[in-house]
C-alpha cells in the first residue's frame, strides 16, 4: 500500500545548519534563501577585502540583529552584484514580524525542496510501539523498568529496557539486536518547494519565551507516495523480542499510529483547557486540536513530528501517565533526561508555537492518507 503525508500545521525539522542575514533577503513579502557560495561568488573583486563584508561571514551568531545585514543591504552598498538575485535557491512566505537581521533555522531541504527523513517516520512508528506495548504490559512492568534503570542501568532508557531485555540482572544495548532495523522508510519530498518562516514562541503557562525564526514545510503541503519497507528476514527474526516483532505488520502499524496520535491529541487538549494565560488564545489552539483529532482515524492516523511536537510525543512519558497519573507526577524526574520541572505544573508545561498569540499555530501535525499506486 502506498501512502503520502500531508502537512496539517508547520512543520521544522532542523537540519542543523543556520541561514546567516547575509544569505537571504526580503523581497515582496517572500524570503529568498541563497547559497552562499553563490553569495561569494558575486561579490564584486574590488570589495572581496571590504571589512564589513568579512566580519559578517567571519560571525557566529549571537550578535544583535541589527548588526547583521541582508543581502540586499550588500547589493545596494555595490558590495555583491546585483545578478545574484537570480540565483535564490529556496523561497518562503514571510510570517515573521520583524525578519531583518535575524538567523533562520533550516528545515531538512535538499536540492529537489522540503522533505521529511525517513528516520523521522520510523522514530514516531518507533514510539508509538513502545507506547502500546507498555499499554498492554501495564504500570507494574514500567515500575520494575525505573527501579531496574535507578539502579543498575542509569546509561540505559526505558526503551532499552523494552527492546534489549533484562539477561541474568544485566541490560546489554547491541545495536544489531534492534528489531526495527526490518523497518524501512525512505526519505518524502514535499511537492510543494516553497517554505514558510515564522517566529517561534514558548508558552509556559506564565510568560512568553522568545524562540529561534525557523523554516518550515508549510501546511497543506503534501509529500511524494512511500510505503513501509518491512525487511524481516524468518531466522533473524527469532533473535528479538516475539512481542515487539509482532508489530510489524502494516495494519499493526498503522493502528498503534492511530492510537498514539489519539492520546497525544486528548492530553494536548487536556493541557491547553487546563493551563490558560489572558495573552494567549487557548480557545483557537483547542479549536485547532478538536479539528485534527476529527481528522484522525484508523485509515488515515495523524503523526506528529518534528520540533515543537513536545516531550510526551518523543517518549513513552505519556503511556506512564494514561497508567498512573500519580506515579508519573512522582517519578518523571527518574524518567525524564534532562529533567526540566516546576513543581506547580505538570511536567512539561511548556509548548512551543508559532505566529502571534492571539493566533497561535501549533507546530508538527501531518496525517498519513493512502493512496492507490
Amino acid at each position: 500500500m502506498a501512502y503520502i503525508l500531508k502537512a496539517l500545521s508547520p512543520i521544522h525539522i532542523h537540519s542543523g545548519e543556520v541561514i546567516k542575514a547575509m544569505n537571504y533577503m526580503v523581497k515582496d513579502d517572500k524570503v529568498l534563501i541563497f547559497d552562499e557560495m553563490d553569495v561569494i561568488q558575486s561579490v564584486k573583486q574590488q570589495e572581496l577585502l571590504n571589512d564589513e563584508l568579512l566580519r559578517n561571514f567571519a560571525s557566529l551568531g549571537g550578535r544583535r540583529k541589527e548588526y547583521n545585514k541582508t543581502l540586499d543591504y550588500y547589493i545596494d552598498k555595490g558590495i555583491i552584484d546585483e545578478s545574484v538575485v537570480d540565483k535564490y535557491k529556496t523561497k518562503g512566505n514571510n510570517y515573521t514580524e520583524d525578519l531583518s537581521g535575524q538567523e533562520i533555522h533550516r528545515t531538512m531541504i535538499n536540492l529537489q525542496g522540503p522533505y521529511i527523513p525517513g528516520s523521522t517516520i520510523k522514530g514516531v512508528i518507533r514510539t508509538g510501539i513502545l507506547y502500546d506495548y507498555l499499554l498492554d504490559k501495564g504500570i507494574e512492568y514500567i515500575k520494575d523498568a525505573v527501579k531496574f534503570l535507578n539502579t543498575r542501568g542509569r546509561r540505559f532508557t526505558i526503551d532499552d529496557y523494552i527492546i534489549y531485555g533484562v539477561q541474568n540482572g544485566w541490560l546489554s544495548k547491541d545495536i544489531f539486536q534492534d528489531p526495527f532495523k526490518f523497518l524501512g522508510i525512505k526519505d518524502v519530498n514535499m511537492f510543494n518547494k516553497e517554505v514558510g518562516i515564522y517566529d517561534e514562541t514558548i508558552y509556559n503557562v506564565e510568560n512568553f519565551i522568545p524562540g529561534n525564526v525557523i523554516e518550515t514545510i508549510q501546511e497543506g503541503n503534501e509529500s511524494e507516495q512511500f510505503d513501509f519497507e518491512i525487511r524481516g528476514h524468518e531466522k533473524l527474526v527469532q533473535k528479538y523480542n516475539q512481542e515487539i516483532i509482532k508489530y510489524f505488520k502494516e495494519e499493526e502499524l498503522v493502528r498503534v499510529l492511530y492510537q498514539y496520535s489519539k492520546d497525544i491529541i486528548e492530553d494536548e487538549l487536556e493541557y491547553y483547557k487546563i493551563n490558560e494565560h489572558p495573552l494567549f488564545n487557548a480557545k483557537e489552539a483547542i479549536e485547532t486540536l478538536e479539528k485534527i483529532k476529527a481528522k484522525n482515524s484508523i485509515d488515515s492516523p495523524v503523526l506528529r513530528i518534528g520540533k515543537g511536537k513536545g516531550y510526551k510525543s518523543n517518549t513513552v512519558a505519556l503511556a506512564i501517565k494514561k497508567l498512573d497519573r500519580d506515579y508519573y507526577t512522582q517519578e518523571i524526574k527518574n524518567i525524564a533526561k534532562p529533567y526540566r520541572y516546576n513543581k506547580n505544573y505538570e511536567f512539561p508545561k511548556t509548548r512551543m508555537f508559532v505566529n502571534p498569540s492571539v493566533s497561535p499555530k501549533l507546530l508538527g501535525f501531518t496525517i498519513l492518507e493512502k493512496v492507490d499506486k
